[in-house]
C-alpha cells in the first residue's frame, strides 16, 4: 500500500497578514459608498431643474415696472402647488396688484385667509376686503388705503403661514387674520385628500420634499388625469368623511391651527407689523349637521329607539315645542353625541325663547358633526389662544355676528351657507375689524367716535353698487352648491330657498338682461376659468339698448370685481366713460383721469404681455377717443382690427375711420372703407352705407 503525504500548509508570514485593504483606504470606500448615490441622485435633480422641474410658482409675481414703481401681482400659480393631488383642481386666489417700494401716505392692510376672508360667494367688488377699504377711507380722507386681499378657497393654516410669510417681504402695515375653517378638508387639512400627515413638522417636511425636481419629475411621470366630472372643489377635498367625536383628527386640527396662528403673529411682530386675529362665525342656526350620526357603535335596538324619538321631535317640533323636547331629551340620553339631536333641540329651544340654551345645543351640534366643515369649539378656541398668547388684537367676528342674530344665534340673515358671510355678514366683517382697530396704537388707530360717524351697512352695500343681477348670480352659485349631496341630504331645504331667490329676481328681468344671465351661467362665457362678473355682461347688454343710465353703476360695481391689470378692467372702464359722455355730453375732468389711468394700465399690459392685445388695444384706442385724442388712437385701433373678426372688427373699423376722419385723413378713411366694402363680406352694406355718408358729409377740420 502506498501512502501519500500531504505537504503542512505554510505558515503565513506577517508580510501576507498585511495584504488586506488599509484603514484609510477602508474608509474612502466607505465615503463612496455613501456619496456616490448623494451625487447620482444630485445630477438627477440638477437634470430635473433643467427640465423645468423643483420649486414652486410664487404667490407674489412682478409684473413690470410702471411710472410708479415695479407693479407686484398676487398669482393663482403659487397657491396652487399646496393642491399636489389634484392640481387639475386647485384653490384660487383674487389677482391683486400693489407697487413696491410702498408710496409714501399709502397704508397697506393684508388679509389672510380662505373663502371667506376671500368673499365668497360674493363678488370680490362686494367682499368684506373691499369694504374695509371704503370704510377706512372715510376714516382715513388724506391717506390711501390699500387693502391686498389674500384669501384663498380650500386651505388649511399651513398653506396661509407659508404664502404670508412672502408676503410681509412687501411692507404690509397691518395684517389681518381671518382662517382656521378648512383645518378638516382644506389643503394640508388633517382629513383632506391633500393631507401632508397631522403635525406641523410632517407639513414642512412634505412641503420640502415635493420642491425637488426629481420628486416633481418622477410624479409627472406616474400622474393619471382622475375623473372628478361634475364634482365641486368641496367633494374633491374630502379625504376621510367620518370623523367621530374621539378620532385623534379632531385634536389634530386645533393643535395644527393653534400652532401655525402662534407662528404667523411670531413672524408678523417680528418684522413690526401688528396682527387681528378673527374668532369663525359659522351658520349655526338654519344649517343641520352635515356628516352621519356617530351612533354607529348603538345596538340595534338603541338605534331604532333612536330614530322613533327624532322622528317624533321634528313632527312635533312646530306644534308642541314641549313633546318635541321631551322626545329630544330622552333621545340625547341614548345617544348624549348625536349632532343632530343637538340641533333640533337647539331649534325647539329658541322656539321656547331660551335663547342660552338654543346656543349651547347649536354649538354642541357643531361640535359633534362628524363632517366638521365649520370651525369646533376647540377650533376656535385655538385662535383665540394664539392671539393672547402671542400679543395679537382679537376681533371676535363669532361675537359680533352672534350679538347681530335674533336671539344670538347666527343664520340666514349673515351667512350665504356654513361659513361664508352674506352680503350683510361681509359689511359686519368689515366693521367689525375697523372696531378691532380701535385698539391700535399709533397711525393705525382708529377712532371710536369717528367709527361710530360712519354710514350704516346698507348705505356702503348700495355705494358699491348692490343690484339684483349680482345678486341673482351669488344665489344661482348657491343653489349649485347645495346640489352636493351631503348638503342635500342633511339640508334639503336650502337649495330651495335659493332657487326661490333666482326665480324671484328672473322674473324682475328685461330680456336682454336676462339673455345675459343666461350667457353668464355657461363656463365658456369664462375663458381661463377666470369668472367674469354678471355685472359687467348685464351691463353691456343694457348698452345695445341704448339704456346707458341703468348700465352705468352696473359697470362700476364690475370695475370693482377684476383684477386693477386687466383687460376687463380697461374694458369696463372704457364703457363706463362712454355711458357717462351719452348721458352727460362730455367727459368731466375726473372722468378724463379716470380715462387717462385706464390707458396707462392698458399700456402696461401690452408692455409685459399681459390680456388678451386686440381687445386691450380697441379699448384703449376708444378711451383715447372719449378724451379727443383722436390721433393717438389710430396706432392702438389699427394693430386691434388685425386680429378681430366679424362685427368686433366691424366696429374698431368704425371708430378707426372717425379718427382719420376727425384728424383729416379722409385718403385713409375711404382706404379702408374701400377694403370693407371688397373683402368684408356679409358686412360689406355696412362700409357702403359709410362711404355714401363720407361722400355727402362736409370736409371735417383736423382735431386741435
Amino acid at each position: 500500500m502506498i501512502r501519500v503525504v500531504m505537504p503542512a500548509p505554510a505558515a503565513k508570514s506577517p508580510q501576507s497578514a498585511k495584504l488586506g485593504p488599509s484603514r484609510r483606504k477602508r474608509i474612502v470606500f466607505a465615503l463612496m459608498a455613501v456619496l456616490l448615490p448623494i451625487l447620482g441622485l444630485t445630477c438627477l435633480e440638477g437634470v430635473a431643474r433643467l427640465a423645468g422641474y423643483g420649486g414652486y410658482a410664487p404667490t407674489f409675481k412682478r409684473a413690470g415696472e410702471s411710472p410708479k414703481g415695479e407693479v407686484i401681482v398676487t398669482d393663482k400659480s403659487g397657491p396652487a402647488t399646496f393642491f399636489y393631488v389634484n392640481r387639475d383642481r386647485p384653490g384660487s386666489i383674487d389677482e391683486n396688484a400693489f407697487i413696491s417700494p410702498k408710496p409714501p401716505d399709502t397704508v397697506r392692510i393684508f388679509l389672510s385667509g380662505e373663502s371667506a376672508m376671500k368673499g365668497f360667494p360674493q363678488p370680490r367688488g362686494f367682499s368684506s376686503g373691499v369694504m374695509l377699504q371704503q370704510m377706512l377711507q372715510d376714516l382715513w380722507p388724506d391717506k390711501h388705503v390699500e387693502i391686498i386681499n389674500l384669501g384663498i378657497t380650500a386651505i388649511a393654516s399651513f398653506p396661509m403661514l407659508e404664502i404670508l410669510t412672502d408676503g410681509l417681504n412687501y411692507q404690509p402695515d397691518l395684517v389681518v387674520l381671518y382662517g382656521g375653517n378648512n383645518e378638516f378638508f382644506g389643503a394640508y387639512g388633517v382629513a383632506s385628500l391633500n393631507r401632508a400627515g397631522t403635525s406641523p413638522a410632517a407639513m414642512r417636511f412634505q412641503r420640502a420634499a415635493r420642491s425637488l425636481g426629481l420628486v416633481q419629475w418622477i410624479t409627472s411621470l406616474l400622474d393619471r388625469p382622475k375623473s372628478r366630472e361634475g364634482k365641486s372643489l368641496m367633494e374633491v377635498m374630502i379625504g376621510q368623511s367620518f370623523i367621530s367625536r374621539n378620532d385623534s383628527l379632531r385634536s389634530a386640527a386645533a393643535s395644527n391651527l393653534h400652532a401655525d396662528m402662534s407662528e404667523m403673529i411670531r413672524r408678523c411682530r417680528a418684522r413690526g407689523v401688528p396682527v387681528i386675529a378673527c374668532s369663525l362665525p359659522s351658520n349655526e342656526r338654519d344649517l343641520a349637521p352635515l356628516g352621519l350620526p356617530d351612533s354607529k357603535d348603538l345596538p340595534d335596538d338603541d338605534r331604532t329607539r333612536l330614530d322613533a324619538l327624532l322622528s317624533e321631535a321634528v313632527a312635533k317640533l312646530d306644534s308642541d315645542p314641549a313633546a318635541a323636547m321631551l322626545s329630544l331629551d330622552a333621545a340625547l340620553k341614548i345617544c348624549p353625541a348625536h349632532a343632530q339631536a343637538h340641533y333640533l333641540r337647539g331649534k325647539t329651544r329658541l322656539a321656547q325663547r331660551d335663547n342660552s340654551g338654543a346656543a349651547a345645543d347649536f354649538q354642541a351640534a357643531i361640535d359633534f358633526d362628524t363632517m366638521p366643515w365649520r370651525a369646533p369649539g376647540p377650533v376656535n378656541d385655538a385662535v383665540l389662544q394664539a392671539a393672547t398668547e402671542r400679543g395679537a388684537t382679537l376681533c371676535d367676528l363669532r361675537g359680533e355676528f352672534r350679538a347681530a342674530s335674533p336671539g344670538g344665534c347666527i343664520g340666514w340673515e349673515l351667512m350665504d351657507d356654513h361659513v361664508h358671510p352674506s352680503l350683510k355678514g361681509q359689511a359686519l366683517v368689515a366693521r367689525s375689524i375697523a372696531k378691532s382697530m380701535t385698539n391700535l396704537t399709533g397711525p393705525l388707530h382708529v377712532d371710536p367716535d369717528a367709527l361710530k360717524r360712519l354710514p350704516d351697512d346698507d348705505t356702503y352695500i348700495r355705494r358699491l353698487g348692490d343690484n339684483p343681477y349680482d345678486r341673482c348670480g351669488v344665489a344661482q352659485t348657491l343653489r349649485m352648491l347645495y346640489t352636493i349631496p351631503f348638503f342635500a341630504q342633511t339640508n334639503p331645504g336650502a337649495m330651495q330657498r335659493f332657487d326661490d331667490v333666482v326665480k324671484q329676481l328672473r322674473d324682475t328681468m328685461d330680456p336682454g338682461p336676462l339673455a345675459a344671465f343666461e350667457e353668464w351661467k355657461k363656463p365658456e362665457s369664462h375663458p381661463g376659468g377666470q369668472q367674469r362678473p354678471v355685472s359687467g355682461m348685464v351691463a353691456r347688454a343694457l348698452v345695445k339698448d341704448g339704456k346707458f343710465a341703468q348700465a352705468e353703476p352696473l359697470f362700476e360695481a364690475a370695475i370693482r370685481s377684476v383684477p386693477l391689470y386687466s383687460d376687463w378692467n380697461v374694458e369696463y372702464t372704457y364703457f363706463l366713460l362712454a355711458c357717462r359722455e351719452k348721458l352727460h355730453g362730455k367727459l368731466s375732468t375726473d372722468d378724463k383721469r379716470l380715462a387717462g389711468e385706464a390707458i396707462q394700465r392698458g399700456q402696461f399690459l401690452l408692455t409685459h404681455g399681459r390680456g388678451q392685445s386686440a381687445l386691450v388695444e380697441r379699448h384703449v384706442g376708444r378711451l383715447h377717443q372719449l378724451c379727443g385724442e383722436f390721433a393717438e388712437s389710430i396706432p392702438c385701433l389699427k394693430h386691434a382690427r388685425t386680429q378681430l373678426r366679424g362685427m368686433d372688427r366691424v366696429a374698431v373699423d368704425m371708430a378707426l375711420i372717425d379718427a382719420y376722419s376727425r384728424t383729416g385723413d379722409t385718403a385713409g378713411a375711404k382706404a379702408l372703407i374701400d377694403d370693407g366694402v371688397a373683402h368684408s363680406g356679409e358686412f360689406s352694406g355696412i362700409y357702403s352705407q359709410m362711404l355714401q355718408r363720407m361722400a355727402t358729409a362736409p370736409a371735417s377740420k383736423p382735431a386741435s
